[in-house]
């Protein structure tokens, strides 16, 4: 091989290595979020907990926790399904399984409801264009909104979705800084336009794996 032609190959390598050492190099990215926009006329204010697992192949499961505060006095609350679902099933099933009749159902039941637990709310792809930084476009199908009207004191719970992309860039390979633009909606209340920054942590290094010689 030529020496320019190596040089290149090197660099190349070295380049694909350096921009792979990124966001996914994790398996867990937990952060807090703060936002602002529109909806129905008005405006709000969000702040929110969020959490994702990191996948191969770039995918990510999602988990949020959001407090969404609007002008004309409705707030809500976001989780995923799971976190109502789960409680239910788990307790049907606990309650069959003390039935001597009903051993089976019963552990169905409790194992069912652990898994709904960890239903996620969403998920996400991610695309690295640049050393330390991550592009994440994602979708969140599986949400579930309490919502208050203080007005008028009546509660709701509503299905609830958001779409989105998010940009993060990674301090000291730790500290990661989030911005996103994204768009909601909790069913009847009208889809909502918004964004903010998020601040985070990355835990749980991934293993590297051992070149096969």
């Amino acid at each position: 091989m030529k020496p320019k032609n190596l040089l290149a190959t090197l660099t190349f390598i070295l380049f694909t290595q350096i921009v792979s050492a990124q966001l996914m190099d994790h398996k867990f990215h937990l952060y807090g979020r703060y936002g602002f926009g529109g909806v129905q006329n008005t405006s709000f204010s969000i702040v929110s907990l969020n959490a994702e697992i990191l996948l191969k192949k770039n995918f990510g499961l999602n988990y949020n926790f959001d407090y969404q505060m609007r002008k004309d006095s409705i707030n809500q609350f976001h989780t995923s399904m799971g976190i109502l679902g789960a409680p239910v099933l788990f307790g049907i099933g606990l309650s069959n399984a003390v039935d001597g009749d009903s051993t089976s159902s019963g552990a169905f039941g409790i194992l069912g409801g652990l898994l709904l637990l960890v239903l996620p709310d969403g998920v996400s792809y991610h695309y690295s264009p640049a050393y330390k930084w991550d592009l994440s476009p994602y979708a969140n199908i599986l949400g579930l909104d309490f919502i208050k009207d203080k007005k008028t004191e009546e509660f709701y719970l509503k299905y609830a979705c958001s779409f989105g992309v998010k940009s993060t860039y990674i301090i000291s390979d730790l500290i990661t800084v989030t911005g996103f633009v994204e768009t909601r909606q909790a069913a009847r209340f009208g889809w909502g336009f918004g964004g903010g920054l998020g601040l985070g942590v990355l835990l749980g290094k991934k293993e590297t794996p051992i070149p096969v010689q």
